[in-house]
């Protein structure tokens, strides 16, 4: 069911006592022509426009061949140019907010702030997970309960959540913490036989707060250690399923109402967080239920909604336009957790549909296959779709890595805490490093085995610290602790080896960083036999 609460507004925080400002303006218009084009199996667009949900040239049985972009420097060049048109920096006091948004779309493009920095570890996108997070609870306050949206509130707890998981810090963790808690208390009833009322108003019970409600839960079951976020989690989900969800077909139905009845309308919003939900209770569990549910949901999408073709609707309601984004950060995950190239090659051919569709200022509305004008007026929900598109995308689809080749640490799936930097000669390294922080690669090929040493390329000052090599998780089985000791500066770079136990098939590799104060940096690492 879709709130058309979303107005466009003019805001202007006026300086109070502690000087908090916010100067609100609107800077993206345009006027609509349509760039066509069709995909010629190599790098250009040219002819007839492709219609939404049509198979174009060099699909084959649902599968593409990849156009040859590169995603990531597209990703880093459509968020500067979304952040340059409305994100707001406030010098004096020290908080950011995207402009011209409300609650849960700040909520939602704040994700993809996360989503940069878990899958960049750019330094930018750090400051601005702390510098929103400010700015946020200066604008809505610190207790949100006021908010009869339990969505609305639910977003930003999985935002918070995973703004702990990537940096540590305890005070995103009680907030999200603090406010799921009320979301449940206030929500849940036997009602329909369970699940999470929309609004305060208990008239509907919607996939758009139940599935988030399970990726929330599942966040703060991994952030605290605490299962019986799990357990709540799994209650949710069984509701989903029980009374919204088609087992044989992946659809995901809108809501379901006091009265009994059910709106079967599909979405990429509550596909995408099935997905998610699923996805994530697969991660911890393990039950092939989970994982069967994503991917069923994910075909769902993309051969029902959209035939294989470009995602290039959703754009006619204040709330629909950002809908996808939604789906984009999901099925992304789920396709990287579990090794689904297939799925990275759909997003990757959307990503350069859309790449090639942006306007002059380099923004992209959320019709992906039209041309975005540079003088129509465009909401920022509906331009943020595909900067979350770019965001969760990448080159290389291949996504099993051989252990025995040189791993550049800037490759990474996820990391707490680090930034990536580029040296002089242009190599780029992970730094910031301290204790506790990490980074994730997923998928690495140990083979039949026999590795017997890894290796690390790492520059520092300080005395020593360690890097912990761990299997399926930070709390993982130790297959290699490597000690890195005093290189004589952090431009001079050595080479550190360690011992390590039999590992075969393929893992997801947990590196840990342990040690006091500042501790490396590091470029590679590589097993060898």
């Amino acid at each position: 069911m879709i709130k058309n609460k979303k107005i466009v507004f003019y805001v202007i925080f006026a300086v109070v006592a502690f000087g908090i400002g916010l100067c609100i303006w609107i800077a993206v218009n345009s006027r609509s022509k349509d760039l066509n084009f069709v995909y010629d199996g190599n790098t250009t667009m040219e002819g007839e426009t492709e219609k939404a949900g049509q198979s174009i040239g060099g699909i084959k049985d649902g599968y593409y061949t990849a156009y040859q972009f590169n995603v990531e420097e597209a990703a880093y060049e459509s968020f500067t140019n979304f952040i340059n048109a409305f994100y707001y920096y406030s010098n004096m006091n020290k908080f950011g907010l995207f402009l011209n948004t409300e609650f849960w779309d700040q909520a939602e493009i704040y994700e993809i702030v996360l989503d940069a920095y878990e899958n960049t570890g750019h330094p930018r996108y750090k400051d601005m997970i702390y510098d929103i997070f400010k700015g946020f609870n200066l604008h809505y306050g610190t207790d949100w309960g006021n908010n009869e949206y339990n969505d609305d509130i639910m977003w930003m707890v999985i935002a918070c959540a995973r703004a702990y998981l990537l940096t540590g810090d305890e005070e995103f963790l009680k907030t999200a913490e603090y406010h799921f808690n009320l979301v449940w208390d206030r929500g849940w009833s036997d009602d329909l036989g369970g699940g999470i009322w929309w609004r305060t108003d208990n008239q509907t019970k919607n996939a758009c707060i139940n599935c988030p409600a399970t990726i929330a839960a599942c966040l703060l079951g991994e952030a605290l250690g605490d299962e019986s976020y799990y357990d709540k989690a799994v209650q949710i989900m069984n509701w989903v399923v029980a009374n919204i969800y088609e087992d044989s077909t992946g659809h995901v139905y809108d809501a379901y109402d006091i009265s009994g009845s059910k709106n079967q309308w599909a979405s990429t919003y509550n596909q995408g967080t099935f997905i998610g939900a699923n996805a994530l209770l697969y991660e911890h569990f393990q039950d092939d239920i989970y994982y069967d549910r994503a991917r069923l949901a994910a075909d769902y999408v993309i051969q029902t909604m959209y035939q294989g073709g470009v995602m290039s609707n959703e754009d006619n309601n204040g709330d629909l336009i950002g809908f996808k984004g939604i789906l984009c950060r999901w099925i992304y995950r789920f396709a990287i957790y579990n090794n689904q190239p297939d799925i990275l090659e759909w997003l990757k051919y959307n990503a350069a549909t859309a790449w090639n569709n942006r306007n002059k200022a380099g923004l992209i509305w959320t019709t992906w296959n039209s041309k975005t004008s540079d003088t129509k007026p465009y909401d920022i929900f509906g331009l943020s779709t595909a900067v979350s598109l770019l965001n969760n995308c990448r080159s290389n689809i291949n996504l099993i890595v051989d252990a025995s080749d040189r791993i550049e640490m800037d490759q990474f799936d996820s990391c707490r805490g680090i930034t990536t930097e580029e040296s002089s000669e242009g190599e780029k390294y992970i730094d910031s490093i301290t204790d506790g922080f990490y980074t994730v690669y997923h998928n690495i090929d140990f083979g039949n085995g026999g590795f017997t040493k890894a290796v690390f390329r790492a520059a520092t000052p300080n005395q020593s610290g360690i890097i912990e090599i761990r299997l399926g998780g930070i709390n993982g089985k130790i297959i290699g602790k490597c000690e890195i000791t005093n290189t004589g500066g952090w431009n001079v770079w050595e080479t550190f080896q360690c011992n390590i136990t039999e590992v075969s098939g393929i893992q997801d590799l947990y590196l840990i960083f342990k040690g006091n104060g500042p501790l490396f940096q590091l470029t590679w690492f590589q097993f060898v036999q």
